[in-house]
C-alpha cells in the first residue's frame, strides 16, 4: 500500500484476533474483534469489549502469585490481595488509576497481566486477517466482530475492501446497533452479515438492552432491500430471550421481511464467567445455565411452526 494512503486511511481499535475460528461464518476464519458497543447485553461474552478504550486484563489462572507487576506499577494501581474464603490470592486492579503504561505487562514473567486494547492501522489488520488465507479454501474467510463493527464502520470498511482485494471471503457479526450510512458502506464490501435480532419487543429491548431496537430493525431492512446475504441470530438467554413469545416473534418478523430467511438460534455459553472475574466485575447472568437438548427442541419446533424456511441448528 502507498504510504500516504496509509496515512490517510483510519485507524482502528482492536482487542483480540482469533485464528481459525469456525463460528464466524463458513468454513475456517481469522475474526478480528473490535472494541466499543453501545449496547449492554447482561449476558455479554466479550466484556473487554464494551468499552471504546484500552483496559488492563487479567487472567488468574496463569498468574504466579510474584508480585512482580506490584512492585513495578508507578502508579500503585496494583495490589496482592490474600485469600478469603473461596477467593484465591489473586492481583487486584484498581482501573481509575491505571495509567495504561504497560509497565506490569512487560514485567509479568507469565503473560497473566496485559493491556488489552490497541490502535491498528488499516494495512496490519489486512496483513493480520490473511495471515492463514492458505487455511480459508473455496469456504472460509476473514470476519469483524466486536464489540460492535458499526461503531468503527470507517476502519472496518477499509479493512474489509482490502481484503477482498486479494481474494478474501468476508463477514461481519454486528447487532445492527449503528448509523444507516454504515450498513450502506459496509454493503459493498461485505459478502455474509450475522446479525443478532435479540429482543423483539422495543420496550423490553430498551429496558434490558438499553436502547429500543427500532434502528436494529430498519439497517435489518436495508440490508435485505441491497439483497445483502443476512443469517439472523438470536442467543437464547433464560429470563431474557428464551421465551416463546419473543422467539415467535422475531420468527415472524424475519418472515414476513425475506421469504428465504435464515435463522439460527445460539444456546446460553457460560464459558465467559472467568472474563468476567478477570475484570472484576459481576457476571449479571451467573446463576442462568445453558438450555437443554430438550428446551433447544422446543424452540426449533416454534421456528417449523411459523414456516422460518432455513433453520441453521
Amino acid at each position: 500500500m502507498n504510504p500516504e494512503t496509509e496515512r490517510t486511511q483510519p485507524a482502528g481499535m482492536i482487542f483480540d484476533l482469533k485464528r481459525f475460528a469456525v463460528h464466524d461464518g463458513g468454513g475456517l476464519r481469522s475474526t478480528l474483534f473490535l472494541k466499543g458497543c453501545p449496547l449492554r447485553c447482561p449476558w455479554c461474552q466479550n466484556p473487554e469489549g464494551l468499552e471504546k478504550e484500552p483496559l488492563l486484563w487479567y487472567d488468574p489462572s496463569q498468574c504466579m502469585r510474584c508480585a512482580a507487576c506490584v512492585s513495578v506499577c508507578p502508579q500503585n494501581a496494583l495490589s496482592m490481595t490474600p485469600a478469603n474464603g473461596n477467593s484465591p490470592e489473586r492481583i487486584h486492579m484498581v482501573p481509575s488509576a491505571c495509567s495504561l503504561c504497560g509497565k506490569c505487562e512487560e514485567a509479568c514473567p507469565a503473560a497473566a497481566i496485559e493491556v488489552r486494547g490497541r490502535r491498528i492501522g488499516v494495512q496490519e489488520a489486512v496483513s493480520m486477517l490473511l495471515r492463514d488465507r492458505i487455511f480459508f479454501r473455496d469456504s472460509g474467510g476473514v470476519t469483524l466482530s466486536g464489540g460492535e463493527v458499526l461503531l468503527q464502520w470507517e476502519f472496518a470498511a477499509a479493512v474489509l475492501a482490502g481484503c477482498k482485494a486479494q481474494g478474501a471471503d468476508t463477514a461481519i457479526e454486528t447487532s445492527l446497533m449503528g448509523p444507516p450510512r454504515a450498513v450502506e458502506e459496509l454493503m459493498k464490501v461485505t459478502d455474509h452479515f450475522l446479525i443478532d435480532i435479540k429482543i423483539f419487543d422495543p420496550e423490553k429491548h430498551r429496558q434490558i438492552i438499553g436502547t429500543d431496537n427500532r434502528r436494529i430493525l430498519a439497517n435489518y431492512e436495508m440490508l435485505l432491500h441491497g439483497n445483502a446475504d443476512v443469517l439472523v441470530r438470536t442467543p437464547l438467554i433464560p429470563g431474557y430471550t428464551a421465551d416463546d413469545e419473543n422467539i415467535r416473534s422475531i420468527a415472524r418478523y424475519i418472515v414476513s421481511q425475506d421469504p428465504d430467511a435464515r435463522y439460527e438460534l445460539l444456546n446460553y455459553n457460560p464459558l465467559c464467567r472467568s472474563k468476567y472475574e478477570a475484570l472484576e466485575r459481576p457476571y449479571p447472568v451467573d446463576e442462568i445455565r445453558p438450555l437443554s437438548a430438550e428446551e433447544m427442541e422446543h424452540f426449533y419446533e416454534i421456528l417449523r411452526e411459523e414456516h422460518v424456511p432455513h433453520i441453521i441448528t
